[in-house]
């Protein structure tokens, strides 16, 4: 079997075990839904819709195994299909995100000290930051120099 297509079925039954996941980034979760809708619609193209739904409701092995195959089949027989879908994984795997967190839901109940803090996302994905973020200090907080790269 084609790695792309482990790699897809285990996307698919991933979302379908996390749907409405808030640890999916949005545009993750929109990528996935449109690998899902492409899948569904030339499955249902071809009257093979129930191998998706039937994996996706009830994923066994015997049932993610069958998908396998059928999306397999699918992507031999139609090149323009294969591609579409070798398209939406690379942009899928292309769309890294880094979420730095610095000192959230910290409470210091005395003086407290940090040195020096340098946090640095490398590579070509999104970069969200926070920091000092629900923090309570009950003394004095002394921080070194503090930097946040995306």
């Amino acid at each position: 079997m084609e790695p792309i297509v482990t790699t897809i079925a285990t996307l698919v039954f991933s979302k379908a075990l996390e749907k409405g996941s808030e640890q999916l980034g949005e545009a993750i979760s929109d990528k996935i839904g449109q690998l899902i809708n492409l899948i569904r619609e030339r499955f249902k193209q071809q009257g093979m819709e129930g191998a998706l739904v039937q994996a996706e409701n009830n994923p066994t092995e015997d049932n993610k195994k069958f998908f396998q195959q059928v999306l397999e089949r699918q992507m031999r027989s139609d090149s323009e299909f294969a591609h579409k879908l070798k398209i939406l994984m690379n942009e899928l795997e292309s769309n890294e995100q880094v979420h730095h967190i610095f000192f959230k839901g910290v409470n210091v109940k005395g003086d407290a000290e940090i040195g020096d803090v340098e946090q640095t996302a490398t590579g070509g994905g999104s970069v969200t930051q926070e920091a000092f973020t629900e923090v309570e200090i009950g003394g004095n907080l002394k921080i070194g120099n503090f930097k946040q790269q995306g």
